[in-house]
């Protein structure tokens, strides 16, 4: 019987994992579409507002999800501020200047970014194989944000622009996750998790400002109704509460692995939906963009310290354990 638990659980978890790759490949357009008649700071606003409510819900159900100290909470906020703040920021306004394609898969490089600030802080272990995954992906990088349908390799103003905020999310992410290991070690994953999407949401609340004050029925047209509906209770909190369940019921490492195909879920509905320029040098930067990835999350093994009885006579032991860098 517990075996039989056990196997229905990892099932729901793939499952449901599986859903939210589609939903999350398909917020891209969504979101493009909408900040096309809403203001990007405002509709990035207005998605955190409507998950907000089922996050809060499922955190009152967590005994002891919400208690933090002064100190701890003053840590979170900072690291809140410092990484999905800045990532959310980067992510609507990068979207609005560039395509979904190239806002998918130079998001998706976050673990890159991640393995190469552990690295700078001796966090992880150096394998050739992860190397060759950042290197792989930083190329892939590059032909993305360089291809065009038509002319080749070039750059266009707005893409460079948008190319590089969607990169500067992706890198701010990062380093925030690098900087918040050690208090998700001490506090736990969910307390700190619900803290920063309840500090995520109030920020982009008091960024958008007087246009969320003053925003009127006649200021959202009817038809992105469904796109803020989509992106606050499906994409975000649907996508908060999944993972959440999937890390404890199958852990970080094989929960992590789905992140994979969100970018190409996502580059298949910006061509075929929204009709999105596709090139070769597209197509080939996406396939190393999203192997590198790969790579680096098969491949990065966090540096454990030798016992303090044993420093003097040993080299720090590496873990055999994977950790997940998403």
């Amino acid at each position: 019987m517990p075996g039989l638990v056990a196997t229905v659980r990892q099932r729901r978890a793939d499952f449901l994992l599986s859903v939210m790759v589609l939903i999350w490949g398909f917020h891209f357009i969504v979101v493009k579409n909408a900040i096309a008649a809403i203001e990007p700071l405002t509709y990035n606003a207005l998605r955190f507002l409507v998950g907000l409510p089922a996050v809060l819900i499922f955190a009152t159900r967590q005994r002891g999800a919400l208690r933090l100290s002064r100190r701890d909470l003053a840590l979170v906020t900072v690291l809140t501020l410092t990484g999905p703040v800045l990532y959310q920021i980067g992510f609507v306004l990068g979207l609005q200047r560039t395509t979904s394609t190239n806002t998918a898969l130079l998001l998706a490089t976050l673990p890159t970014w991640t393995a190469l600030f552990s690295i700078a802080l001796g966090m992880v272990e150096v394998r050739w194989r992860l190397l060759t995954g950042v290197a792989l992906t930083l190329v892939g990088v590059a032909l993305v944000v360089l291809s065009r349908a038509e002319n080749g390799l070039a750059l266009s103003h707005d893409d460079l622009v948008g190319s590089g905020l969607v990169l500067g999310a992706a890198v701010a992410d990062g380093l925030a996750n690098v900087l918040a290991k050690p208090a998700v070690d001490r506090m736990g994953g969910l307390p700190v998790g619900i803290w920063k999407y309840f500090l995520t949401t109030l920020t982009l609340s008091l960024l958008a400002g007087p246009r969320l004050l003053t925003l009127s029925a006649e200021q959202v047209p009817p038809a992105n109704i469904p796109n803020i509906l989509y992106s606050g209770m499906l994409a975000g909190a649907g996508g908060f509460l999944v993972t959440h369940l999937a890390i404890r019921e199958i852990g970080p490492t094989r929960s992590s692995s789905y992140f994979n195909f969100n970018p190409i879920v996502a580059a298949l509905a910006g061509v075929l939906i929204l009709h999105e320029p596709f090139s070769g040098w597209l197509l080939l930067g996406g396939a190393l963009t999203v192997l590198g990835v790969i790579m680096v999350n098969h491949n990065t093994y966090l540096r454990r310290r030798a016992p303090a009885a044993e420093a003097l006579l040993h080299a720090p032991v590496v873990s055999p354990v994977r950790e997940s860098t998403r």
